[in-house]
């Protein structure tokens, strides 16, 4: 009888152990997965729906939250208007509303190709004031040079012709300059490329640029291009940049 008792006390002893046992694994069960509604949770939190419905706090929260890993940047005159470049149309303060010293046909004729080659001292006298060197970049570009620096920045297209993108450090494969810039000139006529320095020079003396490649003539002679040296920004009538095509 004694021996009974032993035995029952012994198996009293396992059901309390594998009651006991169940009960934490049960436990355990119900806080893993409580863990998981938790983070299951927190990443809807972070993943607000599709792009097109998203707000720019939405946008914030996927940067963050490590979801969004390519950006691509397109820009337009917007951005620069606080580093004190106007943009274009406008009212009031737009470029296109303040050009009536030029004597103009029409405010766009400054950057028509067809109205340059017959008078360019209109662009050269707004060139001066727009050439790069006179602004500096705004916050804005800077954030976009950041998205670099975190290795998020994919492309960076830009309508804008102030370089201001080149001076906040965002690299040159980055960029897609779509209306060209002041970084480079040609000469329309032999296509003879001229550097940024030399053509500012020109402008700042209130000197149309002007080409003096020479070459030798049918009588020997050296004959000197003349032809007018345009910064590489696109005028209405031109192509755009080949880049644009790729």
């Amino acid at each position: 009888k004694e021996e009974e008792k032993e035995k029952e006390k012994e198996k009293e002893v396992e059901n309390e152990e594998s009651s006991s046992d169940e009960g934490e694994s049960i436990t355990d069960m119900f806080k893993h997965m409580m863990l998981q509604q938790s983070k299951q949770q927190e990443e809807e939190k972070c993943d607000p729906g599709p792009l097109d419905e998203a707000t720019i706090e939405d946008i914030v929260k996927r940067i963050k939250s490590g979801k969004i890993k390519k950006i691509v940047v397109m820009a337009g005159a917007g951005i620069s208007v606080n580093a004190g470049i106007p943009d274009f149309r406008t009212p009031g303060t737009g470029l296109y509303d303040n050009l009536q010293e030029y004597g103009l046909p029409d405010p766009q004729a400054i950057f028509d190709i067809e109205f340059f080659k017959e008078n360019p001292r209109p662009f050269t006298k707004l060139a001066k004031e727009l050439y790069p060197g006179l602004f500096k970049p705004t916050l804005t570009h800077y954030f976009i040079s950041l998205l670099e620096m975190k290795g998020l920045l994919l492309r960076h297209y830009t309508q804008n012709i102030d370089n201001l993108e080149r001076l906040a450090h965002i690299p040159a494969e980055k960029l897609v300059e779509a209306h060209g810039s002041f970084a480079t000139a040609h000469c329309i006529e032999c296509k003879k490329e001229y550097n940024q320095r030399w053509v500012k020079e020109e402008v700042f003396e209130e000197r149309v640029p002007r080409c003096f490649e020479e070459w030798e003539g049918e009588g020997g002679e050296m004959v000197e291009c003349r032809g007018l040296v345009k910064p590489d920004i696109v005028f209405f009538g031109e192509s755009l940049p080949r880049v644009i095509s790729y």
